[in-house]
């Protein structure tokens, strides 16, 4: 090799590895990921009654013979009264005008516990 090009990888060898030596003091902070914070679940509206757990398997009821054709049953669910849990029996009634079946009341599981969700007409 001849002497120039050998000067010049000399020196660009110095110079580099100067350059890492000058980087070997320096700190790279890095920086935390941020934290994702779920905001907190909106309170059951007032007058929702909402418990700790379940309730209890459903009643098996028999359902006695209808009054009439145009009427429609309405199965029995638990209730929450007084602390503990109450069964209503099923019954049989006429739905309003417009309206062909009944949703039972069930009970759903959310932040705060078990809430009812009442029967309706459809």
């Amino acid at each position: 090799m001849n002497l120039v090009i050998r000067k010049s990888l000399l020196t660009s060898s110095l110079l580099g590895t100067l350059a890492m030596g000058g980087l070997a003091g320096c700190v790279v902070r890095a920086e935390p990921a941020p934290v994702a914070v779920a905001p907190a679940p909106p309170p059951p509206p007032p007058g929702d009654v909402v418990v700790d757990g379940p309730p209890p398997a459903d009643v098996v009821e028999v359902q006695p013979a209808a009054p009439g054709p145009d009427f429609v049953w309405v199965g029995g669910s638990y209730v929450w009264i007084n602390g503990g849990w109450v069964w209503h029996r099923g019954y049989w009634h006429r739905p309003p005008y417009g309206y062909h079946y009944w949703v039972r009341d069930h009970w759903v599981h959310g932040p705060y516990g078990y809430r009812r969700v009442y029967g309706h007409w459809e």
